[in-house]
């Protein structure tokens, strides 16, 4: 019979020595987790340094280039306060334009080309027409249709206009075909082959002055007339002049600035975080603190600041080595020379770019090389792991073999000491009965 490890035969509870045995065994296993716990700390800190330093390379790349500061406002105002200029124009800017003031007037709004047919008492019955109206060169038979008939008709044949139906009352209805572009050219038109009358309005062409200058366009979308601004037509207003004024988007170069602070400042945060476990330089270590190449990358960032100088723009470090930035003062050196101020920023954020782009390489930069071997070492730790836990759970189960042996063969012993006991006890009985 199979015998158990509760120790039946000798007494011995041969579970708890093995779980003891188990227990000393795996000493070395609580090393090797340890051991990747540590390197798993280290991979995050590097995997979440590697994030703001990404966000960092964000912020720098809107600076590094000439274009990327080449931002302009326009601002329209009008010497008459009951008017309002916005509802007159809309002006937007490109990074062609260029600073300067304009006096704008909206002469004409641009309005697209309308035919009214004659008035008919029903939309959906016949109207008793005959013939054909050519709209753009192609035919439209109007013989036993109703207008909706029609309308359906010429918008299936994408002639460049639109057919609808007007209300005017319930049993006044008209076709109005309409242009879908603005502008005097219009649609060619022609009713005379039928007996359906139409009444044209026709289109007109959007007109403003700049500077006393007459631009005549199509389209109330006008971005020709000055380099890099696109003027919106809204309404007419001829006898209003408009002072558009383009300058420099001090605001929104200055938005930029002040991200690539804050985002500077976060990987310096960051640093400290996994150098001492917080951002306060008094806490205990962090996963990274013997790690050099951490050292390094904060001093390759702070040289590339230190020699842009740009504390010349409000730029500057304080006791605890955070940028801080003084829009005050970078709003006065940029209104005083805005090229040289471009020139100083995008030189600094080709830089740091270049720097950053080191470090942050997909293939080779030095924090994905560091991501890559700490992976590498990890993945060996749990292989070792794997190895180690099927040599205890081997042990283990050579141990419980060889126990469970024990126990049979002192279980066998019992057997045959009770055996040869009941033999000698039945022999001597035996012998005084004679």
């Amino acid at each position: 019979m199979g015998i158990s490890l509760s120790g039946l035969a000798s007494g011995i509870d041969w579970q708890s020595i093995l779980e003891q045995l188990r227990e000393a065994e795996q000493t070395r296993l609580e090393l090797l987790n340890n051991q990747k716990t540590a390197l798993e700390d280290r991979l995050t800190a590097w995997r979440d340094l590697a994030s703001k330093l990404t966000s960092l390379k964000t912020a720098v790349d809107d600076l590094r280039d000439s274009w990327d500061l080449a931002l302009y406002s326009a601002t329209l105002t009008t010497s008459d306060s009951s008017i309002n200029p916005d509802s007159i124009l809309s002006v937007t800017t490109s990074t062609d334009a260029t600073p300067g003031v304009y006096q704008v007037q909206v002469l004409q709004i641009a309005t697209p080309q309308k035919e009214y047919s004659e008035a008919f008492t029903s939309a959906d019955q016949d109207t008793g027409k005959t013939g054909t109206i050519t709209i753009n060169g192609t035919n439209i038979t109007l013989d036993g249709k109703s207008l909706e008939q029609i309308r359906d008709e010429i918008n299936q044949l994408d002639l460049g206009v639109t057919a609808s139906i007007l209300k005017v009352s319930d049993n006044e209805y008209r076709l109005l075909i309409t242009s879908d572009n603005t502008g005097s050219a219009g649609f060619t038109f022609d009713a005379s082959a039928s007996d359906m009358t139409f009444t044209e309005q026709a289109g007109t062409d959007a007109q403003i002055s700049i500077d006393g200058i007459t631009i005549t366009r199509s389209s109330n979308a006008i971005s020709d007339a000055l380099t890099g601004v696109t003027f919106d037509i809204l309404s007419e207003a001829p006898s209003t002049t408009l002072t558009l004024r383009i300058d420099h988007d001090i605001e929104s170069i200055q938005l930029k600035v002040e991200t690539f602070v804050n985002a500077y400042n976060d990987v310096l945060d960051e640093i400290a975080k996994h150098l001492t476990g917080s951002t306060n330089a008094d806490d205990e270590a962090g996963p990274l603190a013997s790690d050099f190449t951490i050292q390094t990358v904060k001093a390759n960032l702070q040289n590339v600041y230190l020699s842009a100088e740009l504390y010349e723009i409000g730029i500057t470090i304080n006791d605890n080595n955070r940028l801080e930035f003084d829009s005050s003062e970078f709003q006065n050196a940029i209104n005083s020379d805005f090229e040289s101020v471009a020139d100083k920023l995008n030189s600094f954020a080709t830089s740091m770019y270049q720097q950053l782009n080191r470090l942050t390489d997909p293939v080779d930069g030095t924090i994905t090389l560091k991501e890559n071997s700490l992976e590498d070492r990890i993945e060996g730790i749990e292989e070792r792991i794997s190895r180690e836990q099927e040599r205890i759970d081997r042990y283990i189960e050579m141990l419980t073999e060889q126990f469970i042996r024990m126990e049979e063969a002192l279980f066998d012993m019992q057997s045959q000491s009770t055996w040869l006991s009941q033999l000698f006890s039945s022999s001597g009985t035996s012998s005084s009965g004679s």
